[in-house]
């Protein structure tokens, strides 16, 4: 587990948690809120950070341990070692250790989609009098995704056949359309759309139908719709935090057309079924590719592979289809409910969300621009558990055939831990510093009372962790340029820092809104006499448009004087030179490791100060830094 903060949304969460805040769209309000409640607790015991990545550790712990209490019950009582093998497998998959390592919302879902599964399970196996509890319950766990995080109603299908199957093999309709209903509802509040909500509300109320108990027949589905509204009203946190303005307030669902923004995630390009962004055949690819990184990254090359890492991977899949097979005869719905699990998991969420390419593949023959911002494998963690959980069953299965010991099965446990630690583990070296290092280095080299342009998420967020949890450098002012489109933040920025400016004040050069607003907010910090700052990520033509006579003080660029339209190469200050060495030998001897080597790229922006001792003129060293560093 990480010490602290690392990259990607981590740093977010963290600040968002501990202001109870709003972070990105969908906002992930429950999640928010565990988190506050979690820091309040352990926070000032172990850190805010460390509390934080330790609520991922054990969410997936617990994910783990209902699943062990699913494959189980099921069961005769002699599968308990294929369980716990298949559990264990499942969480050292590594993507789902990835997320287990660090804060991230993922890793509660997961937690959260296996008690739902586990109360469908109990919904179809306990007599008739509790079961209509373990339904509702499962119902209230649909419909309390959307205020968690979408991704675990992923596994509301499987939900589905757990809790619409009796162990004798017959199948109660009426379960299936209330739950069948609960889905469609949270898929509606969740893409903000009336149409699926009432499509929802249908199915839910034709189960009263279906239903053949002569004891209230209504009670159910009514109750079940009492249930969903309960759980979507989790949704106005939003609302009422959104009208405190915390200090992390993405979207400022201040009104309820805001909220619905939010929720519905407007902010973003959401891709429709059809068009595919990109052929189907690279979409499956990229699946395949996630597939090779699961079992044994740590024998690659980064995100290269290599024959260990091939065999590793086609180790578990064998193990994967006689773990499937054992569990259908030992526990038949399990089985299935896993299978719907792992297609849903994975080749349902590749057709779901119609994704670009991943950030590593079709380079060459897929345009640049429709390429995702990062690696997306996390969005496939749920089918990678169910994989887990049954390449454990099938290394059980395999002793149990031979008459071995049955704890013999963890031997399959060995392969993961063995072939992904290395990549997996953020306790020490470069994954366990950087993204502190970075956002540290960032805000101690800005001007008193900067207006500093980021460029993205791994500058931004680290930074506003160090500023809101950690209070470090407050009189600094971030402006995330990305976010520079959206309404709501420009009108922030100008509310948080005193500056005004004109939507109608011409810039020469700025060809997009995101470049126009930056260089007004620019110019109306330095009619206020603030210093304007940009960092290293961001290109010089953007920096050109945001000022002039620019110096590279520490890590981050100052500028000298307002934007005049001409572009003169920066001074080097060559005070920050030795740091940027010791930081350039650091991410030097640092092999590859998670696929997405982000730490490694911002480390490197560190050294920037090195180019005042290489020689002018052309060299490979210099050409290399000047690009890092966006000098030119």
């Amino acid at each position: 587990m990480a010490p602290g903060v690392t990259f990607w949304d981590a740093g977010e969460f963290i600040a968002a948690a501990k202001v109870f805040g709003i972070p990105h769209p969908p906002g992930t309000p429950l999640f928010v809120a565990a988190g506050r409640a979690w820091i309040f607790l352990l926070g000032g015991v172990l850190g805010d950070a460390r509390a934080m990545n330790l609520l991922s550790a054990l969410a997936t712990a617990t994910a783990g341990g209902v699943t062990v209490g699913l494959v189980a019950d099921e069961g005769t009582g002699g599968n308990v070692w294929g369980a716990v093998t298949g559990a264990l497998c499942a969480g050292t998959m590594l993507s789902v250790w990835a997320n287990a390592t660090e804060t991230e919302v993922y890793a509660v879902s997961l937690a959260h989609a296996a008690l739902m599964l586990y109360a469908a399970n109990r919904a179809g196996t306990e007599r008739e009098g509790r079961s209509g509890r373990w339904l509702l319950l499962t119902a209230y766990a649909i419909g309390l995704t959307p205020a968690v995080h979408l991704s675990a109603l992923v596994a509301a299908p499987a939900a589905v056949v757990l809790a619409a199957r009796h162990r004798d093999g017959r199948w109660c309709l009426d379960r299936a359309f209330l739950l069948i209903g609960a889905f469609v509802v949270a898929m509606g509040v969740g893409r903000v759309s009336p149409l699926l909500i009432a499509a929802g509300v249908i199915s839910i109320l034709s189960s009263i139908a279906l239903r053949r108990s002569a004891a209230g027949p209504a009670l159910p589905a009514a109750l079940a719709l009492i249930l969903m509204a309960v759980a979507t009203s989790a949704l106005f946190i939003l609302l009422v935090r959104a009208r405190f303005d915390p200090p992390i307030n993405q979207g400022n669902p201040a009104t309820l057309s805001a909220l619905a923004d939010v929720i519905g995630r407007r902010q973003y390009d959401v891709a429709p079924l059809w068009p595919r962004r990109v052929p189907v055949w690279i979409q499956l690819a990229n699946v395949a590719q996630y597939v090779d990184w699961q079992t044994a990254m740590s024998w690659g090359n980064g995100i290269f592979t290599r024959p260990a890492r091939v065999v590793a991977t086609l180790v578990f899949i064998i193990l994967g289809v006689q773990g499937w097979r054992a569990l259908r005869r030992d526990a038949t719905r399990v089985a299935q409910a896993l299978a719907v699990l792992l297609v849903c998991g994975t080749l349902g969420v590749a057709a779901y969300l119609n994704l670009r390419a991943g950030a590593s593949i079709g380079y060459g023959f897929v345009p640049r621009d429709a390429h995702e911002a990062r690696e997306r494998d996390y969005f496939f963690v749920l089918g990678f558990w169910a994989w887990g959980v049954f390449a454990g069953y099938g290394a059980f299965d395999l002793v149990r055939r031979r008459a071995w010991l049955p704890s013999l099965a963890l031997a399959a446990v060995g392969l993961t831990l063995l072939g992904n630690w290395r990549a997996a583990d953020r306790s020490r070296g470069l994954e366990a510093t950087a993204a502190h290092d970075v956002a540290a280095s960032l805000l101690s080299s800005a001007p008193p009372h900067a207006v500093l342009f980021l460029a993205g998420d791994n500058d931004t967020y680290p930074v506003w962790y160090l500023q809101q949890v950690e209070h470090v450098r407050t009189d600094v002012s971030p402006v995330t340029l990305p976010l520079l489109p959206a309404d709501w933040y420009e009108r922030e920025i100008g509310r948080r820092n005193g500056l005004s400016w004109s939507e109608s004040e011409i810039v020469p050069g700025a060809n997009t809104l995101q470049l126009h607003r930056a260089a007004l907010i620019a110019r109306a910090a330095e009619r206020a006499g603030r210093v304007v700052a940009v960092t290293t990520q961001v290109s010089a033509t953007e920096r050109d448009l945001l000022g002039s006579a620019w110096r590279l003080d520490g890590v981050v660029y100052v500028a000298g004087g307002p934007a005049n339209g001409t572009h003169w190469p920066p001074v080097i200050d060559a005070r920050p030179v030795a740091a940027g060495l010791r930081e350039e030998g650091r991410f030097r001897t640092r092999s590859a490791r998670l696929p997405d080597d982000v730490s490694g790229m911002m480390l490197r922006s560190l050294a920037c100060g090195r180019l005042a001792t290489l020689p002018s003129g052309v060299s490979a060293s210099r050409d290399s830094l000047e690009v890092t560093c966006n000098l030119r």
